[in-house]
């Protein structure tokens, strides 16, 4: 199936490369918009950013010359009734013709640009070049002249009562004196200050408040600022508008609608209300139906919006974000009401807040019957996964889940071999940062959460059986809307091998490795740090790094050499089980690229290493590294890279794993039709041993020296086919070995030097991207 699916992406690729002339359907007297070129003198304004007010674009293009999708659309007949000319229309893309009209805005949009980014002077002129085979090519020339700065920038505050605020907040501002003048951050300002004022308590202060008046007369390039805030302006009943001072808002009343539903809310009027029962908790008001689910504290807890306490805009949307991830509530909505019998000439306002909370399905289980892949491995498997929103009252999250999966894998010898996996596992997570001391600043400025787990996992493989018991407290907490931290000072995991093939046992006796695969206890602590700008990007470019770090066995070796059984033993045990010990961090980065609705690029970088000492002096086999799959170096199969030119051809199943990891990544990917996907990529990188392994061959090829470790990293080339379905990607992708670090140095690269064999290939089948 997988060799069909790749035949027909091939037959489609190719014909809508060579399909037909890309002028097939440019009527007579018409053109097809060929290129658009940008010349422009203002080096410091990117030419996509001026791109972007073009009104007209060309035909979207692949590898930055292939209009793929043009190519589709010519395809069809010239029979539109037809279906399969319809359909080959609608995935592909109707020819750009040029329009003179269009090129005339797009003159004029980009003028405007340039002079709210200070180039005050700027000319932009236009040539069309008109071909013989109906294309035409436009080239937007620009002349930017000299950009203006910000010379003196003042300030006039209107209203005395707000005057001290604004200027002591002049440290903060974005505007600089000798900065280039820029229309957008002068925007910016505006809602800065605005966002400061509201944070003040002054609810009713709007951004139309505060305006700029721009100087360009007095030559040299100069723009002298003035900054005016004006005073509030209301309308009074049978009277003018009436100008007066802006006043600060005092929280008269907080009102916690549970159950609240918009339509009911709608249909009922005023009378809505009087249904619910009231109860008040540490100043505020719980309005609910028949029952209240949860502990009245779970709220407060939550909560940063208190009678008596001036209004702050940046404490309702952290009251806002907080409540939402409760996951109480299917939707929250907070609202202010002016108190009315209030004064409007007086001092301060008062206002009331209403906190709609329109109540969540607090259980809920699923059964799934799933596909599974397991770095590129194609398998089946079973799930159960129960939920409680609300376990014990007080917003706690209860997940329980059983999982039973099956996988095909591929041995040397290309003979396939199946693998079972079963497990259970539950998590309890508590809104609260369970610590034996009082933390209240940390929770209230990061709102933390602590998780316990037990989980349990059976591996069965026909070089060994392997059982995982574990158990976890960790913390997580987030220090900004891309910043996430997780803290787990316990993590306790016991490993039991009660099988081992006789034939792998005699390969790794005489190693180190032997301790990986022999009863061990793990106990650690570890710490993630993640920056992560996906969720706020949009369609825009963004970063994803995570850090890692994790020490085990520390604490418990400490504990244990205080007991005299184990002072005459060469290691230390812990109920008859030899514990780890060691250190290991890595790091991930990845940087992704959206160029248009079309192209984007992937890039990643991973590095990792681990040091076992003491009590183990080799790294456990969950913890070590390893390399190849569909989610590595593609060109490999899982665990069958490394380590460093090492080859392994004693055991049948790929197994190979070691202390340390880099690894480097690079991929294009363009949309196709429908929706289908295509990718290049490059894969690079290796692992290693950190420390000697006690098997010469090992050693002498697989550990990491400075002076070699390069002239062994592994490369990998390829192309992929997508199908994304929204909720989930699936993927295929071919990798090819383009160096090989286990043939002889000098003789390392495979693709364009060698033949390519076979075993130079790789298919890998997964669910999503791999980075």
């Amino acid at each position: 199936m997988g060799n069909k699916f790749i035949l027909l992406v091939g037959v489609v690729l190719i014909i809508g490369m060579f399909g037909c002339r890309s002028t097939k359907y440019v009527p007579d007297n018409a053109y097809l918009l060929n290129k658009i070129e940008i010349e422009s003198e203002a080096k410091d304004i990117s030419k996509e950013e001026l791109k972007y007010y073009v009104r007209q674009k060309e035909n979207g293009k692949i590898l930055g010359f292939w209009r793929f999708h043009l190519g589709l659309y010519n395809l069809s007949g010239r029979d539109a009734a037809k279906g399969f000319n319809q359909w080959l229309r609608r995935i592909g893309e109707e020819p750009v013709l040029y329009d003179g009209l269009l090129k005339q805005k797009s003159n004029e949009q980009m003028r405007l640009f340039l002079n709210n980014k200070g180039y005050y002077n700027a000319v932009v002129t236009d040539t069309v070049l008109y071909k013989k085979n109906k294309k035409a090519k436009v080239r937007y020339s620009i002349q930017a002249g000299e950009r203006y700065h910000i010379g003196n920038l003042s300030y006039r505050v209107d209203d005395d009562s707000i005057r001290n605020y604004v200027l002591k907040d002049t440290t903060n501002a974005l505007l600089k004196s000798g900065a280039p003048f820029d229309a957008e951050l002068h925007d910016k300002e505006r809602s800065r200050i605005t966002r400061a004022m509201r944070n003040k308590g002054y609810y009713a202060f709007r951004k139309e408040f505060v305006y700029f008046l721009a100087d360009s007369a007095l030559g040299n390039y100069t723009v002298n600022d003035s900054l005016i805030v004006m005073k509030d302006r209301i309308v009074l009943q049978g009277k003018n508008d009436s100008i007066i001072n802006h006043r600060k808002f005092k929280i008269k009343d907080v009102y916690f609608l549970v159950g609240y539903e918009p339509q009911k809310a709608l249909d009922g009027g005023s009378d809505y209300l009087n249904s619910f029962e009231s109860v008040e908790y540490e100043g505020c008001k719980l309005l609910y139906g028949t029952n209240l689910d949860f502990r009245a504290d779970v709220l407060i807890n939550s909560n940063y919006i208190f009678p008596g306490d001036y209004y702050n805009q940046d404490l309702v949307d952290k009251t806002q974000r907080l409540l939402s991830e409760l996951q109480l509530f299917r939707f929250v909505n907070i609202r202010f009401k002016e108190v009315v019998d209030a004064v409007n000439d007086q001092e301060e306002g008062q206002l009331e807040c209403f906190i709609q909370l329109s109540s969540s399905k607090l259980q809920s289980y699923t059964v799934d019957v799933e596909g599974t892949n397991s770095s590129g491995n194609l398998g089946a498997a079973g799930s159960f996964k129960y939920k409680h929103k609300n376990f014990m009252r007080g917003g706690e999250v209860f997940n329980m889940g059983f999982r039973l999966a099956g996988e095909s894998q591929r041995s040397r010898s290309n003979e396939n071999f199946q693998t079972l996996e079963a497990g259970a596992d539950a998590t309890l997570t508590i809104p609260k940062f369970m610590v034996p001391f009082k933390i209240e600043n940390f929770r209230k400025r990061y709102n933390p959460r602590t998780n316990f787990t037990l989980a349990y996992n059976y591996q069965r493989r026909p070089d060994y059986t392997r059982t995982i018991a574990s158990g976890r407290i960790g913390y997580s907490w987030k220090s900004s809307a891309l910043v996430s931290h997780y803290l787990a000072p316990i993590d306790f995991s016991v490993v039991n091998v009660p099988y081992i093939d006789p034939e792998f046992q005699k390969q790794i006796e005489p190693t180190f490795l032997k301790y990986s695969y022999e009863d061990h206890l793990i106990s650690s602590t570890s710490y993630s740090y993640t920056y992560n700008e996906q969720s706020v990007a949009g369609n825009k470019n963004y970063h994803f790094f995570q850090a890692n770090i994790q020490s085990a066995g520390n604490l418990i070796d400490g504990l244990s050499s205080l007991v005299q059984e184990n002072r005459s033993k060469e290691y230390n045990e812990v109920f008859g089980i030899r514990y780890a010990q060691y250190i290991k961090a890595d790091i991930d980065w990845r940087y992704h690229i959206k160029v248009n609705p079309i192209n984007a690029f992937a890039y990643r970088i991973f590095m990792g290493a681990g040091y076992p000492y003491g009590n183990l002096t080799v790294m456990p086999f969950e913890r070590r590294y390893f390399s190849g799959g569909a989610n590595s170096i593609r060109a490999w199969p899982v665990r069958g890279l490394g380590p460093g030119s090492y080859e392994e051809t004693q055991l049948e199943y790929y197994n190979q794993t070691a202390d340390i990891k880099l690894e480097a990544n690079a991929e294009y990917r363009f949309k196709l039709f429908w929706l289908l996907e295509g990718a290049f990529f490059v894969d690079i990188g290796n692992i290693w041993t950190i420390r000697s392994s006690g098997d010469e061959d090992i050693d002498l090829k697989g550990l990491f020296e400075f002076n070699k470790f390069y002239k062994q990293i592994a490369v990998g080339v390829g192309t992929g086919a997508r199908l994304d379905f929204s909720y989930f990607v699936f993927r295929l992708d071919m990798g090819i070995k383009a160096r090989d670090p286990i043939l002889p140095e000098g003789n390392r690269w495979v693709l364009g030097v060698q033949p390519i064999k076979w075993n130079d290939m790789a298919f890998n089948f997964a669910i999503g991207y791999p980075f």
